[in-house]
């Protein structure tokens, strides 16, 4: 238990520093953001198997590590034994150099909370926390025990503390009700009761000057979120949330905007294998964040498969409509 303990204190360190201390930001702020991120070794094993760490993000490299912040939501548990425990359902397994991959591929910080977090049970969890750690990519909504599952995640840019939330709505293990099973103290539950207060008080409290609430949840397959998740998306924003980024239909639904907000409705997919259409066209999302707080989105469109690459033509005027954000290129490739 004591890499929990240290987990916990990095996580939570930044927490804690007094405003006074920090001026207010005077730079913009670049942030991207992706989908779900399948590293399973059946879908980019070809390449991370072989030792081609890059293998997965190499054609879209650049506009990936060019933000001050780069995120995505984690879907495959990252593991040596992929061993599936007996309630999980299906199995996403990457194998551990998934860890080096997102980090030299520039991802900052990723969500672990999620419907296939616990795909491969207790060890699972504790083995992706403790890879990601150990590369450098910090990880949000899971924990060693449901209070660091439940922190937030600060990190400093360019003069900007910018917080991040991550919860999951979704949850493979059936029948059981969330709370009833054993991965509820390891992986942060959507629950209204505890992350509506939780904003407004690091909101209160001045220590963020960006808070950024990641959700996994919603109705897969579908080009709008049912009631039930809106309700959820636009209550976060209410308590607080500057940017929502909400993922699991795996295809693009609209980004709308509340209280001058953006909320990203779904992300949709990015290393990913699915048969449908839809499921295969995405984006990288760029939100810049000027420090008068307000927001320019624009996206870069995304062939999603083990190996996203650039899309065009119709396909980005597609995802253009989709996702209803202008559209941008994307930053070419060192040579």
């Amino acid at each position: 238990m004591v890499i929990g303990v240290l987990l916990l204190s990095w996580n939570v360190a930044s927490v804690n520093v007094p405003r006074g201390l920090l001026q207010q930001p005077t730079d913009t702020l670049r942030l991207c953001a992706v989908g779900d991120l399948n590293l399973d070794r059946r879908v980019v094993g070809a390449g991370l198997l072989q030792g081609d760490t890059l293998y997965p993000f190499r054609p879209l490299l650049e506009s990936l590590r060019g933000a001050d912040i780069t995120f995505g939501n984690l879907e495959s548990p990252i593991v040596d034994d992929a061993t599936p425990v007996p309630d999980s359902g299906g199995v996403f397994a990457a194998p551990p150099l998934a860890a080096l991959a997102l980090a030299r591929a520039g991802f900052d910080i990723v969500s672990t909370a999620n419907n296939h977090a616990w795909d491969g049970g207790q060890p699972a969890a504790e083995e992706t926390m403790r890879l990601l750690t150990r590369a450098g990519v910090r990880f949000v909504g899971s924990g060693f025990g449901r209070d660091m599952a439940e922190q937030p995640v600060i990190l400093e840019r360019r003069g900007w503390r910018v917080a991040f939330f991550a919860v999951t709505r979704a949850w493979n293990p059936a029948p059981y009700t969330f709370y009833k099973h054993a991965g509820a103290n390891w992986v942060a539950w959507g629950d209204t009761a505890w992350i509506f207060p939780a904003i407004r008080a690091l909101k209160a409290s001045g220590r963020a000057d960006l808070i950024v609430v990641s959700v996994h949840g919603g109705r897969e397959y579908v080009d709008e979120p049912p009631d039930y998740h809106r309700d959820l998306l636009y209550g976060l924003v209410d308590a607080g949330a500057d940017l929502v980024l909400a993922h699991h239909p795996h295809v693009l639904q609209p980004v709308v905007w509340s209280r001058g907000k953006p909320i990203v409705q779904s992300l949709g997919n990015f290393v990913f294998v699915q048969s449908d259409p839809w499921t295969r066209l995405s984006a990288i999302l760029r939100i810049a964040v000027s420090p008068d707080r307000r927001m320019r989105l624009s996206a870069v469109p995304v062939r999603v498969g083990p190996q996203p690459t650039l899309a065009t033509g119709a396909a980005a005027d597609s995802v253009r409509r989709r996702l209803r954000v202008r559209l941008s290129q994307p930053t070419p490739s060192n040579p």
